[in-house]
């Protein structure tokens, strides 16, 4: 079922350190801000949404970590609790409103063919650079998306995406349509507004001593 706006405001934020034993593989993380760039985002989507990422969980090193795509760095891999809580490197903790959502078609429990397939497309992509010509193209996409228009293909994207197109990249690579009845740019409101995702929780930092 998709997560309407209301149905995430009556959610109780869980500290991330709560959270983090619920997470799985595959969770896919949504974003609000109030940073021009997501506003504007949010107001031509008419979502509380402007970015998208998922989970990666790393059992065996006790680690969840966080596949992205963001404007400035390109394709990156960083420890969630970071991106959340602050690190030593920007230590101020996110200051919006998070979403842990969870597809219904993700294999549960993992299938490691199809796990591996999503996981060598996302590493694959890790660092690719965003060049100017890549930020014209993707605003050509958004702006073709929110006319419902696809352009041709050579504006599709190859190795550099917006944050929800990325994320929507890797679960196509396991055979998982999401967003299924969007054309054009995947934007972060239509995967809440996907009818194969449910809310795992509303996420927050944890709490600071002093």
């Amino acid at each position: 079922m998709a997560v309407t706006t209301m149905q995430f405001e009556a959610l109780a934020p869980v500290p991330y350190s709560e959270a983090r034993a619920r997470m799985k593989t595959g969770d896919i993380l949504l974003f609000h801000s109030l940073e021009l760039q997501s506003a504007i985002i949010e107001h031509f989507t008419d979502s509380l949404w402007s970015h998208a990422a998922f989970v990666w969980c790393m059992p065996d090193i006790d680690r969840v970590l966080l596949l992205e795509s963001v404007d400035t760095y390109g394709v990156r891999l960083l420890a969630l609790s970071n991106r959340i809580n602050g690190s030593s490197a920007a230590p101020a903790p996110y200051p919006g409103k998070l979403l842990l959502l969870r597809h219904s078609e993700f294999p549960d429990p993992p299938d490691p063919a199809k796990i591996g397939l999503m996981t060598r497309f996302a590493i694959d992509r890790l660092g690719y650079p965003y060049s100017t010509g890549d930020l014209i193209k993707i605003g050509m996409r958004i702006a073709a998306g929110l006319a419902d228009q696809t352009l041709p293909g050579n504006l599709e994207p190859v190795n550099s995406y917006v944050c929800s197109e990325y994320v929507a990249k890797c679960y196509d690579a396991m055979g998982i349509d999401l967003a299924p009845d969007k054309e054009g740019v995947i934007a972060p409101a239509d995967i809440a507004d996907d009818p194969n995702v449910e809310a795992v929780c509303a996420l927050c930092p944890d709490t600071r001593p002093g």
